[in-house]
């Protein structure tokens, strides 16, 4: 009994062992395909535990009890993530090739801030939202084009305080005009150019196709129709795709 005690005795130690030395130190750095500049601040984790870290200011970067079968899980901002088989290596040169695609989306995202920052009086001149004395809500033609929804009201119902409609006609497609509470009937402006209101105080916008929208601006307040010489207290600021 005593003997088949000391071999399992020597069996666990010989694991242990086996599992110590299977424990890697390994180094290498972290480089941009394009001009093989060291990326700081790229991630390196083993996959699927938590040994990891950070390249430095150089994108050198050295992990410490790396199994010797691992695989390296390597990404930063703007780059396709790579996974590297570490096969008992501890050296690596690791190169990260830009994402074209994420890229582009970050450009699409800052130049859509930027345009949803202003509209345009109609001289042609830039306001910046924000600087306006006015409550504002914005909104891209992508975030109201949805469903099967082509009325503007309609895609604008139920996103912006004390708005409601009245449906023109009946029918599910029926165009309808939108209305603010305690103020009435807005003032639209579609490219800068504000649009004549008829008798009964509408504005026919029927004929506005949503897919040819580019931002929608509510402006609501004391009259932030004087930016384009029209008494309103609701102003709906459309721009169109160019």
């Amino acid at each position: 009994m005593m003997k088949k005690h000391i071999i399992l005795l020597a069996l666990l130690l010989f694991a242990v062992s086996q599992g110590t030395f299977a424990q890697l130190t390994i180094f290498g750095s972290v480089v941009d395909a394009k001009d093989g500049s060291g990326i700081p601040g790229a991630s390196v984790i083993v996959k699927g535990t938590i040994i990891g870290g950070i390249t430095n200011s150089s994108g050198n970067f050295g992990l410490m009890n790396v199994p010797k079968d691992a695989i390296l899980q390597v990404s930063f901002v703007g780059y396709k993530t790579v996974e590297v088989p570490v096969e008992n290596q501890t050296r690596f040169n690791i190169t990260l090739e830009p994402d074209v695609q994420i890229l582009n989306e970050v450009v699409v995202e800052a130049e859509r801030s930027q345009r949803q920052r202003t509209i345009v009086t109609p001289m042609g001149i830039e306001r910046d939202i924000k600087t306006l004395p006015y409550a504002a809500n914005h909104f891209f033609g992508d975030e109201l084009r949805t469903g099967d929804i082509t009325d503007l009201g309609r895609a604008l119902n139920g996103r912006v305080p004390g708005l409601s409609l009245i449906q023109d006609e009946q029918g599910a497609g029926a165009s309808t005009t939108i209305i603010f509470r305690n103020v009435g009937m807005p003032l639209y402006v579609i490219d800068g150019i504000p649009l004549p209101k008829e008798t009964d105080g509408k504005t026919d916008i029927s004929w506005l196709n949503l897919e040819t929208v580019e931002s929608v601006v509510i402006l609501r307040g004391f009259s932030p129709g004087s930016i384009y010489g029209v008494a309103a207290s609701a102003v709906i600021v459309i721009t169109t795709k160019k």
